[in-house]
């Protein structure tokens, strides 16, 4: 997937800036707009229902990622381990290229990235735009039951030439979601399934800046009565670069904590 990932030396003070400045204020309250609304509820029905989606705690998927035309990105396979719960979203995100496996873990808080058996540390603000956007009636259902979230219609709109309505989505409880936690979402007025999602994909370095992302879905299949696009498409600055294929999806798998951190030597 998409890297924009520098090292983060003094990120630690940024983000505890950050904080300070959200406990000073108090965040207004979010505006839910009822026809985005619906159009959400719209899609979650449409990827399974919440029943369906409310059941799924853990996931497995396994695929390969190429490069698209004229991209430099590497091809390799990947597994992407997620876990929800109440205390929120855990990650485990492998990339095997060239006979080099990379880790990107969420590590419960102090999220870090593993090569070759040497090990970066990050600040949680570099975990924080790392949502489960490859699970989309995962994510949507979770950001519909935040109500700090904004949920705006845009309205009328096209991804790749197809009809779409776009869904504008924002939180505002601190400074440093309000500038990671922007997110597009765009919909077939028809299915209603998700077309591509838009976001901001942050700096290590600088919890401030970020890049645009996003993601195109396609080849959606039903997997235990949950649907899931089998196919995204990742664009850099609204340049393509990888085209990822799940090849297995696992729901609900026996995952233990430790899959989410990494090795304690060999930090850099």
């Amino acid at each position: 997937m998409p890297q924009f990932r520098r090292l983060a030396l003094f990120a630690g003070v940024l983000v505890s800036s950050f904080s300070a400045a959200a406990q000073q204020t108090s965040p207004p309250p979010a505006q839910q707009d009822p026809q985005a609304v619906a159009l959400l509820q719209k899609a979650l029905a449409a990827m399974g229902g919440l029943p369906v989606i409310s059941h799924v705690q853990s996931a497995i998927a396994q695929g390969t990622i190429a490069p698209a035309i004229n991209s430099p990105d590497p091809a390799g396979s990947f597994t992407w381990e997620d876990q929800f719960s109440s205390q929120g979203h855990e990650f485990r995100n492998t990339f095997q290229t060239g006979g080099v496996t990379h880790v990107f873990a969420s590590g419960h808080g102090s999220p870090g990235f593993m090569s070759n058996g040497k090990v970066k540390r990050f600040t949680p603000h570099v975990a924080l735009a790392e949502l489960p956007f490859h699970l989309p009636a995962i994510l949507l259902a979770m950001e519909l039951a935040n109500t700090n979230y904004n949920i705006t219609l845009v309205g009328p709109a096209s991804v790749n030439g197809q009809p779409a309505i776009q869904v504008h989505l924002t939180i505002d409880t601190d400074p440093l979601n309000s500038t990671l936690g922007v997110q597009e979402w765009f919909f077939d007025p028809v299915s209603g399934l998700p077309l591509r999602v838009e976001y901001r994909l942050p700096d290590t370095f600088d919890a401030r800046e970020f890049m645009k992302a996003a993601l195109d879905f396609s080849n959606f299949q039903i997997v235990q009565g949950l649907v899931v696009p089998f196919t995204m498409t990742a664009y850099e600055r609204g340049t393509p670069r990888t085209i990822a294929t799940i090849s297995s999806l696992t729901l609900n798998p026996s995952v233990s904590p430790g899959d989410f951190d990494l090795p304690t030597g060999g930090v850099q």
